[in-house]
């Protein structure tokens, strides 16, 4: 409850400046603004979000947790939100996200929950029985799913 007291928070205070500065600066160029910052959001969460997806696959294939990857395309995907919506109070803690010294400062915020959790997952996952991993599926299993027979029935046409 309190994060959303802060987020309704946020936004009066976002809409507040815009409209204050847009009294001072003018409607065409507070309009001008709120369009090129939202367009370059848009990019910047298309663009981040596919590398991002990109170099954690490449970690993942690897045999190693991408988590710093994900928490910087994290903090850049953030940051293209932020930019999309329209005022200048989110429009600049976007652009503070976009600091390279900001996904790091993220990742000591929420990094070490994320470094434990996956340290319990890999340790339940070597405690199953091989039978029970799913990455230990041997290729009769998968040959034996693929020639089951199907299950026949009849099938009746109802109208309600």
């Amino acid at each position: 409850m309190p994060l959303l007291f802060l987020l309704a928070l946020f936004a009066i205070a976002d809409f507040a400046l815009l409209f204050a500065l847009g009294a001072k600066i003018g409607l065409l160029a507070s309009l001008a603004w709120i369009i090129a910052s939202a367009a370059f959001g848009i990019h910047l969460i298309r663009r981040e979000s596919l590398l991002t997806f990109q170099r954690a696959r490449e970690r993942m294939a690897a045999g190693e947790i991408p988590s710093d990857e994900l928490m910087a395309g994290a903090s850049f995907v953030f940051a293209g939100i932020l930019l999309t919506a329209p005022g200048f109070l989110s429009d600049i803690v976007g652009l503070l996200c976009l600091i390279p010294g900001s996904s790091q400062l993220l990742h000591r915020w929420f990094g070490s929950g994320t470094r434990r959790a996956g340290a319990r997952t890999q340790k339940k996952s070597q405690e199953i029985p091989g039978d029970w991993n799913i990455h230990q599926r041997s290729a009769e299993d998968e040959q034996a799913r693929d020639d089951a027979t199907p299950i026949e029935g009849e099938y009746l046409d109802r109208d309600r």
